[in-house]
């Protein structure tokens, strides 16, 4: 029989050449051989993590644990398994034990910053990546995180900084690329941030570009039909369309292509322009191509070019938004609508607020509010009547999540509208609606927020409310209530003037 040691050998081989089946059976056999084996029960623990199995693989790695409590790398191993499963405040424990044991290890100090970071505890985090770095200052990994938390942090010039050393060391990584990009657009330095976020193309989960076979447009003047195309979320796509009216006069005609529920919205908008729901055919004389985002590069250069003669660039159904208005406002009363919830896959746990937290403003006299969410909240709305008396309203004859021109309309027949960020945040802005705009201190406070402004360069009629650090959903609300008072005030004015 071979011995322990050759198989284990052989197996973490496998293991590394990413051969996952055959590592996975002799661990097994060094196992049935020896069930108390730290190496196999902690690396075969890693490969379950690795493959997706991380109940499995915290069962195996703790087991290791329980062998040789005090093996750094199991612990860590074991920290980043918690982390997967969103268990932090365990991971951070696990993290803690490993620096205690390696305190000259800048991958344990470096894993440590992390969840603390996740954990939102910014300085604690900059703490160990200094001390990481302080032992090993081409630690690539540190560098990355470090300069996501200055990001995070507002403190640009920092990241920049970071994720230039990094680049440095690890050129060709796209997600520091393009984080970079956000610390340039948060500084203001547009010409080369957009230069920088070409780079998305090449991350790990980009979509596949279309339209290759016609030529990226330059920024010049085109004889033919220029077409600029939707890449990602509604959202989006609606704040990029703030350029079409610019586009227009760079080429003979203009084609957009868009997410089909924005197809009428979006013809009304722009009548100069022709839209088409993206998978149907295109016109034919289209000599160019940009995608969306990248139109930025050639019409969005500097913070004056962001100016517009009004707030709106989009335009609703405007008897239909009458109608509605009536319906709504049958004696005069103020107009709110509310959404506060963000299905965004990344983000959208940091961006999403509950229907509870808008109390303060479904409480405010002389006011309807009505729910402009998208997706099923009837739940959420009987437990809020339920608990406060109160009803928030909601048209079964408006689809908010696939109507979006009959949204649009309902939007538009609101005086305020009070959102998280997400699609509705953006439709709202775009329409010039007046619109307080609700947003994290945590992930999710997009780059095109930028930091520290009460407004949106994008959206005139917007102004922000930040979130604090500590500070729950509903404080932040209360604490907007002079704001909500003021825009709505604004808005009665404007109906008046």
């Amino acid at each position: 029989m071979k011995p322990l040691g050759e198989w284990l050998q052989r197996a973490l081989a496998l293991h590394q050449q990413g051969q996952a089946d055959e590592a996975e059976k002799l661990y097994a056999k060094v196992l049935k051989a020896d069930r108390r084996n730290f190496d196999a029960l902690h690396l075969l623990g890693l490969l379950k993590h690795q493959q997706g199995h991380r109940d499995e693989g915290l069962r195996l790695i703790g087991a290791a644990l329980k062998i040789k409590p005090n093996n750094a790398d199991a612990l860590l191993n074991y920290g980043g398994i918690l982390c997967a499963l969103q268990r932090h405040e365990e991971a951070l424990g696990q993290y803690e034990r490993a620096v205690a044991l390696s305190p000259q290890s800048a991958r344990a100090l470096n894993h440590q910053g992390n969840v603390l970071a996740v954990l939102r505890r910014l300085d604690e985090a900059l703490t160990c990546f200094d001390r990481a770095l302080t032992l090993d200052p081409r630690h690539v990994n540190t560098l990355v995180n470090r300069a996501y938390v200055l990001l995070e942090l507002g403190r640009y010039v920092e990241a920049i900084a970071d994720y230039e050393r990094a680049l440095k060391l690890r050129p060709d990584d796209p997600d520091s690329q393009q984080y970079l990009a956000f610390a340039e657009f948060g500084m203001g330095n547009f010409a080369s941030a957009w230069k920088q976020y070409e780079w998305r193309w090449r991350l790990p989960n980009a979509i596949v570009a279309r339209h290759g076979s016609l030529p990226r447009w330059n920024g010049g003047d085109v004889h033919g039909a220029l077409l600029a195309w939707g890449e990602q979320g509604l959202g989006d796509e609606i704040i990029y369309t703030s350029m079409m009216t610019d586009l227009a006069q760079r080429a003979k005609s203009v084609v957009l292509e868009i997410d089909p529920r924005m197809k009428k919205l979006m013809a009304r908008s722009f009548p100069g322009v022709q839209v088409v729901g993206r998978g149907e055919p295109l016109p034919l004389g289209v000599t160019a191509q940009s995608p969306l985002p990248s139109l930025g590069q050639h019409l969005r250069h500097d913070w004056e070019s962001f100016a517009r003669p009004n707030a709106a660039y989009l335009v609703a159904d405007a008897d239909l938004a009458g109608r509605l208005r009536a319906r709504l406002s049958p004696n005069g009363e103020a107009i709110i609508g509310v959404s506060w919830i963000s299905k965004s896959p990344a983000f959208g746990e940091f961006k999403t607020a509950r229907l509870a937290d808008f109390e303060s403003i479904l409480r405010r006299p002389h006011s309807r509010c009505v729910d402009l969410q998208y997706g099923d909240t009837l739940a959420e709305r009987e437990a809020v009547t339920q608990a406060t008396g109160i009803t928030v309203e909601r048209l079964a004859d408006i689809d908010n999540t696939n109507d979006i021109d009959g949204l649009a309309a309902l939007i538009t027949a609101c005086d305020l509208v009070v959102t998280v960020s997400n699609s509705t945040a953006h439709l709202a802005g775009a329409l010039g609606t007046p619109t307080l705009l609700l947003l994290p201190q945590s992930r999710g406070r997009l780059w095109y927020w930028f930091n520290d402004r009460n407004d949106s360069p994008w959206y005139p009629s917007m102004r922000i409310e930040r979130q604090k650090v500590g500070q729950s959903w509903k404080e932040l609300i209360v604490g907007a209530s002079d704001q909500v008072a003021a825009l709505l005030r604004q808005a009665r004015a404007g109906q008046t003037g």
